[in-house]
């Protein structure tokens, strides 16, 4: 490990001590061969840091330009890769891997191949952030290192393809299979601790971000259509008066027939303010304040709450007292539950006198409409009703085809 360490610190020295030559290679996109850069120019290239060219050129690394544009933020046309499918297919072979390490007991084995998985994990993280980040700029900036409107057109669907693809990328990311496969067996607990942490807890954050990027994308791309139209219109007048440079408008009162843009175009909208400063305005401001009629004032006046008197009080309270069915009803549940046998409702009423005045066939529905509130608030748990209904072929015809029932009596009894 020592010896890594070293190897590290020496290739970093390198790049330290021709810092110049590495930043004018990615500043002007390549350095020249010079009997004086000679040495170090190969020194460079030995430790992959610059690549050949061309005859006597050489040209930063790929990987080490990528991380210098991501540190300074430069934004390269087209230059955005969403293509994590690689990554997230190369993760399921090495769970599997790492499965069958441990159940070989193959310890170096298992930890190498969860080193690459954890490696695999973060830069694959880092990677949707670098990306999103980037996305992000671009959206907000609109583009700005392009300067046309076709360019710009271009650019903004190429990117919204790209979000596709991430959007695609995310939903791999949480499919159920990679998730089974991780939570299929107690020995995947440390990568399933790693992948939680680092992909799933961030995959909602991601999500959001990518709706909103796809979102301003969408909505500028909205708007760029709608002005190519107005843009091919100022490119054809400009295009025309480089044709006629002498070009003036003719006068409107010298022609014939109006041109078909004036009933197209509404004019301006002008308006008109009275100048303060001019004393000769003054005078004529006077008479025109002095014809505007005074408002007529209104105060509203609050009145205070009042207080209500304690004999009113007591001659506005109006107690309700029960109808004579419902009193009647309350007596005979009251009866129903002191006796030990079943009780007609009929018969009750008919052996009450001081009810005699109800009609036995609105006390029957009064009745069964009271039991249905009654055991809709439970309160019927200690008693048993039953219908006496008549037998419908024995009414006569017109009734056995309606299909009504006809209740004749109803019997309530305390249960058991």
């Amino acid at each position: 490990m020592t010896t890594g360490v070293e190897n590290i610190a020496a290739y970093l020295e390198v790049l330290h001590k021709h810092r110049d030559l590495v930043a004018d290679a990615y500043i002007n996109g390549g350095v020249t061969l010079t009997d004086e850069t000679q040495r170090a120019l190969y020194l460079l290239k030995q430790h992959r840091a610059l690549v050949p060219s061309m005859q006597d050129e050489f040209r930063l690394n790929s990987s080490l330009s990528r991380h210098l544009d991501e540190v300074f933020l430069r934004q390269r046309n087209y230059a955005v890769s969403a293509n994590f499918a690689e990554q997230i297919d190369r993760l399921p072979q090495l769970i599997d891997e790492y499965l069958k390490a441990c159940l070989d007991n193959r310890s170096e084995d298992r930890d190498t191949y969860s080193d690459d998985f954890k490696s695999g994990v973060f830069e694959l993280a880092e990677g949707l952030d670098s990306f999103l980040a980037l996305m992000r700029s671009l959206a907000d900036n609109r583009f700005a290192n392009v300067s046309t409107l076709e360019q710009k057109k271009r650019q903004n669907e190429f990117y919204l393809g790209k979000c596709e693809q991430i959007g695609i990328a995310l939903g791999a990311l949480q499919a159920t299979a990679l998730l089974e496969q991780l939570t299929g067996s107690s020995l995947l607990q440390p990568l399933l601790d790693i992948y939680q942490s680092q992909i799933l807890e961030r995959l909602p954050q991601w999500r959001a971000s990518l709706m909103d990027i796809s979102t301003v994308l969408k909505e500028y791309l909205y708007r760029l259509r709608q002005v190519e139209p107005q843009a091919q219109r100022l490119r054809a007048f400009a295009q025309f008066l480089r044709k006629n440079p002498d070009y003036s408008l003719p006068d409107v009162d010298e022609l014939n027939h109006l041109p078909d843009w004036c009933s197209v175009y509404a004019g301006l909208k002008l308006r008109t303010h009275a100048d303060l400063s001019d004393n000769t305005s003054r005078d004529a401001l006077v008479e025109v304040a002095q014809s505007i009629p005074a408002p007529k004032l209104r105060f509203t006046v609050e009145r205070q709450a009042g207080q209500m008197i304690a004999d009113e009080a007591k001659e506005r309270v109006n107690i309700i007292a029960p109808s004579p069915v419902q009193r009647a009803f309350a007596l005979y549940l009251k009866d129903v539950r002191a006796a030990q046998k079943a009780i007609s409702a009929i018969e009750w009423l008919r052996a009450t006198p001081e009810y005699q005045s109800v009609d036995e066939a609105a006390w029957l529905i009064y009745v069964l409409h009271a039991w249905q509130i009654l055991e809709a608030k439970k309160k019927t748990s200690d008693l048993t009703l039953r219908r006496m209904e008549m037998n419908v072929t024995y009414s006569g015809l017109s009734e056995a085809m309606s299909g009504n029932l006809i209740v004749t009596d109803v019997e309530i009894w305390k249960k058991a």
